[in-house]
């Protein structure tokens, strides 16, 4: 019945088609029910626990988690009671999904401790399998809703767990692995022949002396911005791999005596960054600017927004920059 349960359960959360996981890793303390087989000897009980996610694809990961229940009674005990532990490693699988919500698959095993063995009941191995679903809040919380079934390797007991844990998460956007496969990607004219998505940012302060970029993005100008401006915005932009004149730190201008305020949200130390990447940042309303600077002898990629024509204005966009794109955004003066 409780197998029956956990398929109709697995059908329904996966009809609601939701975002794989944009994020590398997630905390989720949680609370629930552990529902144990009627010959199993023990009460109903109230658990508490953690997991820690770990996304190695926008798709795949692995989850450690840890939960307990405390003086759990034995039915055919008069005042017996004992406290589980139980630790675990399960492989987690979540689907492309759209909206806020987003459903996943897990697969597993662990091991149950009991501070009080009784009979047959004693600490041991389990398998467990279980579906779930997670409601985003907003970019770094979400609700989660879980049943799992788990079967004890030497009693073969059935045990049916349900929890709902509230999650947070951190860490760079991940790549599908569908792009992972991709030899060669081909980013605004640039080919590359790795994937390492995840920007590096790089503090103005170590920025070095010499810039070069090639093939940039245009900015989008906004309607005030005058036919002149930004004809001459497109002629700049469009020289490839044109040298900058060699400067100092605090005199940062183009050659052709151009100049600016950018708000830089981060930085390849090896590689360009993805196709995927920029669109997710252009869906913001923000488009994104690819620059080369050359920091420590090494070559770095460098992902700008702007421009701006004062330090007001960037100043002024900065927190919505934060809010929307990435947290460790500051503004680059050029």
């Amino acid at each position: 019945m409780k197998l029956v349960k956990l398929c109709l359960s697995s059908v329904l959360i996966f009809s609601l088609s939701s975002i794989a996981a944009d994020y590398e890793y997630e905390v989720i303390p949680k609370i629930g029910q552990n529902f144990h087989d009627e010959d199993a000897g023990l009460d109903d009980e109230f658990l508490y626990g953690i997991d820690l996610n770990y996304y190695f694809t926008k798709e795949a990961g692995l989850q450690v988690g840890y939960q307990r229940s405390d003086d759990v009674k034995y039915k055919w005990h008069a005042l017996q009671t004992t406290d589980i532990q139980q630790f675990y490693l399960n492989f987690l699988y979540e689907p492309t999904k759209q909206n806020n919500l987003t459903p996943y698959f897990l697969v597993g095993g662990g091991y149950e401790k009991l501070s009080n063995e009784i009979d047959d009941k004693t600490s041991q191995a389990f398998a467990n399998v279980g579906v779930g679903v997670k409601y985003a809040i907003d970019r770094d919380f979400d609700i989660s809703a879980e049943v799992k079934y788990m079967k004890k390797l030497d009693t073969m007991d059935d045990d049916l767990i349900t929890n709902i844990g509230l999650g947070y998460k951190w860490g760079m956007p991940l790549a599908s692995s569908a792009s992972q496969a991709t030899a060669l990607n081909s980013i605004n004219g640039v080919q590359t022949t790795s994937f390492k998505p995840q920007p590096i940012p790089v503090p103005e302060d170590l920025l070095s002396d010499e810039i070069s970029f090639g093939d940039l993005p245009l900015p989008q100008e906004s309607e005030n911005k005058s036919q002149d401006i930004f004809e001459q915005k497109e002629a700049s932009m469009k020289q490839k791999n044109q040298k900058i004149s060699r400067v100092t730190k605090n005199e940062k201008i183009f050659s052709n005596g151009e100049g600016g305020y950018y708000i830089q949200v981060g930085a390849y130390a090896k590689n360009t960054p993805s196709k995927e990447y920029l669109n997710s940042i252009a869906e913001t309303g923000y488009q994104p600017i690819l620059k080369e600077a050359t920091v420590g002898g090494k070559k770095v990629t460098k992902i700008l927004i702007g421009p701006y024509s004062s330090y007001e204005e960037a100043k002024n966009t900065l927190p919505q920059v934060k809010k929307k794109v990435a947290k460790t955004a500051f503004i680059y003066k050029i």
